[in-house]
């Protein structure tokens, strides 16, 4: 046998292993392995290396997370137990509202392990330049310390402008903490944190990939957290970049984004998320984690001079949820999701960037429009990545068969937000779309409050009313050669 056949032999040798183990001992839902299999088999070699990188199973860092989830609960256990012993208390008043909403609550608590926090004031962002005023005043005003975690950090005038004042703030005694994704923030150069860094501040990337490592590719941090002295909480859709303010010279699209600000409790349950994710990239697998005391609040909020916008609400009930792929068997967000859909009686309003569902998930929107829910999708009008709209479009044309009804922002819509019934609503960073429900560390806030129901409607509204609806037929008209595209991108769409 000569040097190309034994290439060859071993090329069909490690195709035909691959292909076993997906058929027989791969975990995941028939519709993800059946593209896997499509993949090795039409890309010999290369669909392997693809199946390695991308299909969640080769996550070797679980170790090292676990211990710093495991630590991060003990820090924060006894605040907890308050927060869980002042839940109780709240159930027994026996507000119709609570109860109506009591077994999703019930259902993040035993299966996402989320306790019910508590938030003094909701503050609503629906742009980029009004989160970036609000957070970067609130920063500047900061005592004691600033934790930041981003999946995007852009080396531009924003980001620039962001490290400019933690690096002030470092100077000045505060602990400053940043958490960027390595891939995320792939082109971004670590000369851009450098000031930071020389003025005291730590900064360190989560997950790099390095050649030792390569499979670290495909587990990305997701969640975009700031929390200010313990007190004071940011999260949702916007990372730091000039396209996120609709500033950069190379925009293409308006951006339209929604991001949150919280206080009190529930400030010190996102620090909980953002710690967990801290300890497991600083630190590790055999090294101690020093414990911090969670929820000190020595210099209360500062709210004097900080542009916050008008959209809010007081006195919220609220969960931090948390998904990943260190728990690969669970999808927390995205079953709590399906949970609030099915449990709708009027209404399903969902904004979302990325639309290319799993079976879980196109089953229940499929069931609540046919059992005459007013089901309303609000998607880009102007897609960043052009696959991934390809992607959706079959399933937007299936959808919209069944009752749905899809509508195009004039624009780009990165806002992640569901609203049912205009009462309660859930809002963070979590896409629909299987990269998001299983291989990204993602977040999300679901508010038990029938006021902030309403804002979250109204935006929604808002948002509808700059948006072009979807033509019902426009993947019937569309061409040949496109909707073979389409199709052929939809098969791809479990590994998007």
């Amino acid at each position: 046998m000569d040097f190309i056949g034994i290439i060859l032999f071993i090329s069909y040798f490690l195709n035909f292993v691959f292909i076993v183990f997906i058929l027989f001992f791969e975990q995941t839902d028939s519709a993800r392995r059946f593209s896997w299999l499509i993949a090795i088999t039409f890309i010999p070699i290369g669909g392997i290396v693809l199946y390695m990188f991308f299909s969640g199973n080769f996550l070797l860092r679980y170790k090292r997370l676990e211990k710093s989830i495991r630590h991060t609960d003990e820090i924060f256990s006894a605040f907890e137990r308050q927060l869980d012993a002042d839940a109780d208390s709240l159930i027994e008043k026996n507000d119709p509202y609570f109860n109506r909403h009591m077994p999703l609550l019930k259902l993040n608590k035993n299966y996402a392990r989320s306790s019910l926090g508590f938030s003094g004031t909701v503050h609503v962002f629906t742009s980029g330049e009004e989160t970036y005023k609000s957070l970067f005043a609130e920063i500047e005003k900061a005592k004691v310390s600033i934790y930041l975690s981003y999946f995007i950090i852009r080396n531009d005038k924003t980001g620039k402008k962001l490290i400019s004042i933690l690096a002030r703030k470092a100077r000045e005694g505060v602990d400053v903490r940043l958490l960027y994704d390595h891939i995320g923030s792939f082109f971004t150069s670590g000369a851009l944190f450098i000031p930071l860094k020389k003025a005291g501040g730590e900064v360190h990337k989560f997950f790099p990939v390095t050649i030792i490592a390569p499979y670290a590719l495909n587990y990305r941090n997701h969640r975009k957290i700031v929390v200010i002295d313990h007190s004071t909480g940011y999260f949702g859709g916007i990372n730091i970049g000039d396209e996120y303010a609709n500033c950069s010279p190379k925009q293409r699209f308006l951006w339209r984004d929604t991001h949150i600000r919280v206080t009190n409790s529930a400030a010190v349950l996102l620090e909980k998320s953002f710690l967990s994710d801290w300890y497991s990239s600083k630190y590790k697998t055999k090294q101690e984690i020093k414990p911090e005391p969670p929820g000190s609040n020595p210099c209360g909020l500062r709210t004097e001079n900080i542009p916050l916008p008008p959209v809010s609400c007081t006195a919220v009930p609220m969960q931090i949820v948390t998904s990943g792929p260190n728990d690969i068997k669970n999808d927390e967000i995205r079953d709590a999701l399906i949970f609030m859909i099915s449990t709708a009686k009027k209404s399903v309003h969902i904004e979302t960037p990325y639309f290319t569902p799993d079976p879980a998930f196109f089953s229940i929107l499929k069931i609540a429009a046919l059992s005459g829910l007013d089901v309303k999708i609000i998607v880009p009008r102007d897609w960043d990545k052009f696959y991934v709209k390809l992607a959706a479009m079959p399933y937007i044309s299936e959808l919209t068969k069944n009752g749905i009804k899809f509508y195009h922002y004039k624009g780009f819509i990165h806002s992640k937000m569901f609203v049912i019934d205009g009462e309660i609503s859930t809002i963070g960073s979590t896409n629909i779309d299987t990269r998001s429900f299983s291989l990204h560390f993602e977040l999300n806030a679901f508010f038990y409050s029938k006021e902030f129901g309403k804002i979250s409607e109204e935006i929604f509204i808002r948002d509808l009313e700059n948006s072009i609806p979807a033509d019902p037929d426009a993947f019937r008209k569309t061409p040949v050669l496109k909707k073979a595209l389409c199709n052929f991108f939809r098969l791809f769409a479990p590994l998007m």
